[in-house]
């Protein structure tokens, strides 16, 4: 059977005007993370670092002078896609005194705010003061210094800080989102680099005896490792950081009288994104 050629050039031309479908990324949690502490140890060794107790010291700092850019409007059409690189990793190195190799703390998740170099985490990230020093890590591997933290506030647990470097993806700050919209979350649940997670704003309430603090709780879930990730809204804008959980037991219905009782739901707790504008001069 004879198929002309001008079919065949046409079968070609149409088959190389579909969209190539991309293949989702993979994680290699292991290979992203099993050098990152000898990567930060040579930060410090290099004195490109600047060490835990001052960096501690630093978070009585109040206001960051920044200027940001106004909310996207347009609706994302993947927000992972658009803001995973956007999100980081940050870890900090010590020494034991028992050997001369460099130890790793546990993961924490950050993100940025400009493009070169300020990024914002949680207050109680940065509580190993005795530590030699704090490195973020990229989705791309690169590994950047922080050299200094701007603004912090312990009773919201927000800490804003720079990294040294440029050409960083930037999130936008966005504005504060209703309770019921549907909101998006990038962490590092428990060493799974990189997570999505999506649900919706529950409620913000005042926890008790902190009148003033305000947490924005949310459905999408979120673990140990998670701290300091951003809580996104549908147009990709930051609305919100993860900050802690709280796991409700019904108590009276123990076994026995021991125990907490059965498990009935987890209250997941986010910084509301007016609380880090607060720390913001503009």
């Amino acid at each position: 059977m004879h198929i002309p050629v001008s079919k065949i050039i046409m079968s070609l031309v149409f088959a190389l005007s579909l969209p190539l479908v991309a293949e989702p990324p993979v994680i290699d949690d292991h290979k992203l993370t099993s050098d990152l502490g000898d990567k930060i140890g040579k930060l410090v060794e290099e004195e490109k670092t600047t060490p835990g107790e001052d960096l501690f010291k630093q978070l009585e700092r109040t206001k960051a002078d920044l200027q940001l850019k106004q909310p996207s409007t347009q609706e994302c059409k993947n927000v992972y896609s658009e803001c995973v690189d956007g999100v980081g990793i940050i870890a900090s190195v010590y020494k034991c005194g028992k050997c001369d190799k460099w130890h790793r703390s546990a993961c924490a998740t950050c993100w940025t705010l400009t493009e070169d170099g300020i990024m914002v985490t949680n207050y109680h990230v940065f509580k190993n003061k005795d530590h030699s020093g704090f490195g973020v890590l990229s989705r791309d591997g690169r590994v950047a210094p922080v050299v200094e933290v701007l603004a912090a506030d312990k009773e919201t647990d927000i800490a804003i800080f720079r990294v040294k470097g440029e050409g960083f993806k930037a999130l936008k700050l966005g504005d504060s989102e209703e309770v019921g919209n549907d909101v998006h979350i990038i962490a590092h649940p428990d060493g799974r680099f990189f997570t999505y997670t999506a649900g919706n704003v529950s409620r913000y309430y005042q926890p008790r005896g902190k009148s003033n603090t305000v947490w924005m709780a949310v459905t999408a879930e979120f673990a140990k490792g998670s701290s300091g990730g951003p809580v996104l809204d549908s147009e990709g804008n930051v609305v919100g950081m993860v900050a802690n959980t709280q796991s409700i037991y019904y108590h009276g219905m123990e076994k026995n009288g021991e125990g907490k009782g059965p498990f009935q739901m987890v209250i997941r707790n986010c910084v509301p994104v007016s609380s880090i504008r607060k720390l913001i001069k503009e």
